[in-house]
């Protein structure tokens, strides 16, 4: 696969993440349907490694792309993705120990209070993901 191809696959994961994210936070709030949203949020989860399996390809093989913007666009990228990168750390582990609680189906009252704190970071992650990937490959 070329970089673009590669580029393009990881990003439309993390974008179809954070779809699958909003659609499973809809069922479980507004329907309360659990099983939609275990199913949606199951999905989300493997679109995100789907994205981790890509971009780590990518890197591995084509190594990092420089930002080619200067001035103002060099510091709001940067504004963008240090955030990115720090909380994209996180949200792995967090995303497993919110699966792990809901799968012991004995404490949905410390899922809940852990995923309304995960579901905006993740939500962020998807997002800056998709604005680091304008920036890098369509903007300049």
């Amino acid at each position: 696969m070329s970089l673009e191809q590669l580029t393009l696959l990881s990003t439309t994961f993390i974008v179809l993440s954070g779809a699958s994210l909003l659609l499973g936070a809809y069922f479980i709030r507004t329907k309360k349907n659990i099983t939609l949203h275990r199913n949606t949020m199951l999905v989300a989860t493997l679109f995100a490694a789907l994205f981790l399996v890509a971009y780590v390809t990518r890197w591995v093989t084509y190594g990092s792309k420089p930002f080619g913007g200067e001035g103002i666009w060099q510091l709001i990228y940067f504004v963008i993705l240090v955030p990115h990168i720090i909380l994209a750390i996180a949200v792995g582990p967090l995303a497993l120990y919110l699966i792990w609680l809901a799968m012991r189906e004995r404490n949905f009252k410390r899922h809940r209070r852990f995923a309304r704190i995960t579901l905006p970071i993740w939500l962020f992650v998807a997002a800056s993901g998709w604005v680091i990937y304008f920036m890098l490959y369509q903007m300049f």
